[in-house]
């Protein structure tokens, strides 16, 4: 689990839970049957119009990748991986290493060193992995688009319920009774569409792309690192090119 995504989307709800105790009004005024057609089930539609079904589908995996923590290893640990499997190239021939990478969990580490063993050469190795980082970039993208249009969309139909309870309440000024109503709803969709944008999408969003550009920069790192291997670089080259990528602190 991770933690700062937790605290964040539960503890923004707790929060606003806690003003509306306070503000003495209770949860029932913040109910409405209207407001929340409006925003939850305008937004809901709309970003269904936005994008293919392949890709609304994998919503429920995204939301799981941005609770959990992260799998890929720490930078350090896999520049000392990858120049430990230089080593063993080095020392014993690329088909030393062909059951410790079947035995590996990092997929595109594991395609990466195969097709070291395979043999394939510096060229083709690094265009090929490369093809597959961008692939993979672009699938996130989407995700990450989805999630800001979310956001976006809900504010607009807390607006568009905004601008209805008005229009209602206008037409209903001679009806005392009737004003109450239209103003509610006209208040508690803004709430509304600003809650789903600031504590679901807002916070979803952010993390999916912080979690990408770990993974990517992973990536990178391996495709450099076999590419080397590949062109048959000496161990000390391949090491001081891969730490360098390290920050200060982590070096």
């Amino acid at each position: 689990m991770d933690k700062t995504t937790l605290i964040g989307a539960v503890g923004g709800w707790v929060i606003i839970a806690f003003a509306i105790v306070l503000g003495g009004a209770g949860f029932g005024a913040y109910i409405d049957i209207p407001s929340v057609f409006i925003v939850f089930g305008g937004t809901t539609l709309v970003i269904v119009g936005h994008f293919e079904s392949s890709d609304l589908k994998r919503m429920s995996k995204a939301l799981k990748v941005a609770m959990n923590e992260v799998k890929t290893e720490p930078v350090p640990e896999l520049i000392e991986k990858i120049i430990y499997y230089a080593t063993e190239i080095k020392k014993h021939g690329v088909m030393s290493i062909e059951q410790k990478v079947l035995a590996e969990t990092n997929p595109f580490f594991k395609e990466a060193f195969q097709l070291l063993v395979d043999g394939t050469k510096p060229d083709l190795l690094q265009p090929l992995l490369e093809t597959k980082l961008e692939h993979m970039d672009k699938r996130h993208s989407v995700i990450h688009q989805m999630m800001g249009n979310i956001g976006g969309v809900a504010g607009s139909m807390g607006m568009a319920g905004t601008l209805i309870g008005l229009v209602a309440m206008l037409a209903n000024l001679s009806d005392p009774a009737a004003v109450g109503p239209a103003m509610a709803v006209a208040l508690i969709t803004t709430l509304y569409g600003a809650l789903i944008g600031t504590l679901f999408a807002g916070i979803f969003e952010n993390k999916l792309v912080q979690k990408h550009k770990v993974e990517v920069n992973a990536c990178e790192i391996i495709i450099q690192g076999a590419t080397m291997i590949a062109a048959e670089e000496s161990i000390g080259n391949i090491k001081m090119k891969l730490n360098a990528i390290l920050v200060p602190e982590a070096a």
